[in-house]
């Protein structure tokens, strides 16, 4: 394990207040089996807006059966400032650009513009792109395409191949058609990546689409990140890690995104008590993610796995907490598809979720105590109450779950500290140390 050179390890304390609590609280993530498979749009609920969606998504898909149109948005897909290549769908139809698949999909409705733009009012701002990167990296334009819509995750989802019949299609594994998605948008569509920090791989010679990645900068070259960024070489040791707590493995096992949806947006929360009047009322002290303020806490975990250095509480963030509070911290994994770094949530669930991972695992906080031999500790603390409060079933974010102290868990990955608890059910694992 990583737990040399006063590093800080994590030793478990156990929290007999909960151990207890009653049988274990669950909660429904997705459909059930038999919703899994979509055939016919009519059965997704959603009223209005499932309908205008659904006519949208068949017009698209009917759209594609013609050659100017699949390659004019092969191009203009290509040249989107965003990693996965997104267009925001309302904006690109009434653009100078997106003209050829307005015009396609208004021949193919009978009637005017108003067939398109009419159904498009009565839906949420939507995003459009091939969220599968072996489709976006392989398709040339060519025809075969199928064109898959979803609002909300819960749903089963709608797809349609060119000729606008509907597709059955496992809403857990992409079929290997190249596909596109219509679904709310979850980009930041304000943040593009800009060519100088950037560069498109794997588009076949710039014949795909492709995907843009991030550049970054190791030694003097500015290089694509990519899968090859964890060090190794020659040159300059890396500089030393400023004081604070950091994720330096994590390994999910359910992301809690469908493939409609494409790359997960994985956020780590440092959730602890806001004022000494209410000490289990919980909200947000600090989020490390993809789309965040401060470039120490950014973190891009689109697979199962992930390694690096990630800081999920600064020190002087860590000095300010214990200042105030002694409670310890939850350090919560979340897959966020509202805005960026805050979640909305169902105080009620959350909070029995985490009591029901206290019951089987024995503490589901940790706490930092300096100078001591070990800096970061299980910790007696339970969130009953959390900020932001909303209905859970009107909101993306999902739970991925709540990093727990390996010692004492019940589970052993030998080089990890933590796993990953939803509820009663494990979700993987993580080393998240302390540096001092």
């Amino acid at each position: 394990m990583k737990n040399t050179h006063g590093e800080g390890v994590l030793v478990l304390a156990l929290f007999a207040a909960l151990v207890s609590c009653g049988d274990p609280a669950t909660r429904t993530v997705g459909p059930n089996t038999s919703k899994d498979i979509a055939a016919d749009p009519s059965s997704s609920a959603g009223g209005e807006e499932r309908v205008a969606l659904t006519r949208i998504a068949r017009l698209i898909a009917q759209a594609m059966d013609n050659e100017p149109a699949r390659q004019h948005l092969k191009r203009d897909m290509r040249a989107a400032p965003f990693k996965e290549h997104k267009l925001e769908l309302g904006s690109y139809l009434r653009s100078k650009d997106g003209r050829a698949l307005l015009d396609a999909m208004v021949a193919k409705s009978g009637g005017g513009e108003a067939e398109v733009f009419g159904p498009l009012a009565a839906i949420r701002p939507l995003e459009f792109y091939m969220p599968v990167a072996k489709h976006r990296e392989s398709w040339t334009g060519k025809g075969d395409v199928l064109v898959v819509s979803q609002l909300d995750e819960s749903e089963a989802i709608v797809a349609f191949d060119e000729s606008g019949r509907s597709v059955s299609l496992d809403k857990k594994v992409p079929p290997d058609q190249p596909t596109l998605s219509i679904v709310p948008v979850e980009t930041r569509f304000d943040q593009p990546m800009t060519p100088a920090a950037s560069r498109n791989v794997r588009d076949q010679g710039g014949n795909a689409i492709g995907t843009l990645e991030a550049l970054s900068i190791k030694g003097s070259n500015l290089i694509s990140c990519g899968d090859t960024c964890g060090g190794g070489g020659g040159g300059s040791p890396p500089p030393a890690l400023a004081p604070g707590l950091y994720l330096e493995f994590s390994r999910i096992l359910d992301m809690k995104e469908p493939w409609t949806r494409g790359d997960p947006e994985i956020e780590v929360h440092i959730q602890g008590p806001e004022t000494a009047v209410a000490p289990t009322y919980v909200g947000d002290q600090s989020c490390s993610g993809e789309h965040v303020y401060d470039s120490r806490k950014y973190f891009d975990q689109n697979t199962g796995f992930w390694d690096g250095h990630v800081m999920l509480f600064s020190e002087a963030e860590t000095v300010e907490y214990l200042q105030k509070f002694n409670q310890g911290f939850h350090v919560l994994f979340w897959e966020d598809d509202n805005q960026p770094c805050v979640l909305k949530l169902d105080s009620n669930a959350l909070s029995e979720l985490l009591k029901s991972s206290a019951g089987a695992v024995g503490t589901v906080a940790l706490k930092i105590i300096p100078g001591a031999s070990w800096w970061l500790v299980g910790a007696a603390f339970v969130g009953n109450l959390f900020a932001n409060a909303g209905s859970w079933l009107l909101t993306n974010d999902d739970f991925v779950g709540v990093a727990v102290p390996m010692e004492g868990s019940g589970y052993s990955y030998p080089g990890n500290t933590h796993v990953i608890m939803d509820g009663t059910t494990l979700n993987g694992r993580a080393t998240i140390i302390y540096h001092h």
